[in-house]
């Protein structure tokens, strides 16, 4: 459910930090935010120090984040460098899911957010933008299913659905 481009990112970051056993290890990093260690996940940054696999610290990312525009002479039409914050990914994340036919509701849950409507003001497109995105996946899934399944039910169905 996402672009060419983003798939192929993510799968250059996994591969980057696949293990020899072929999975991405787990990984416990700091929530800044919370102020708490997090449990182990496969986080997509991080690196092995020491025999050890450690989460890139966010401090790593953001410095990476200044230079890269910089050293690759990449800017915005008024030819400034261009400048991205971590969370900057997140939304540009969110905004190709959805233009790529990902169900908002899907992508709440994966952003992990309480409201539909956190995740609708993430992505950077308008909301009948979202909506035809939204139709056009359930046309293509219907293509792909067989027509009896989109029938209406008769009434014995329906009452014997709502039950007694």
């Amino acid at each position: 459910m996402v672009s060419p481009e983003l798939a192929d990112v993510l799968s250059r970051m996994v591969t980057r930090v696949r293990g020899a056993n072929g999975v991405v290890p787990l990984v416990s990093a700091d929530d800044q935010g919370e102020r708490v260690w997090n449990p182990p996940l496969p986080l997509l940054f991080q690196w092995s120090s020491a025999g050890q696999n450690r989460p890139v610290s966010a401090q790593t990312i953001r410095k990476g984040l200044g230079e890269t525009p910089a050293a690759s002479g990449l800017t915005d039409a008024a030819v400034n460098p261009l400048n991205y914050q971590p969370h900057d990914f997140r939304r540009i994340f969110v905004t190709d899911a959805i233009l790529s036919c990902l169900p908002p509701h899907i992508a709440q849950v994966i952003c992990a957010h309480k409201s539909i409507a956190t995740t609708m003001g993430y992505k950077a497109i308008y909301p009948t933008e979202a909506i035809e995105a939204h139709r056009a996946f359930f046309a293509r899934r219907r293509a792909l299913r067989p027509g009896e399944e989109y029938r209406i039910p008769t009434s014995e169905e329906w009452d014997s659905f709502l039950g007694p």
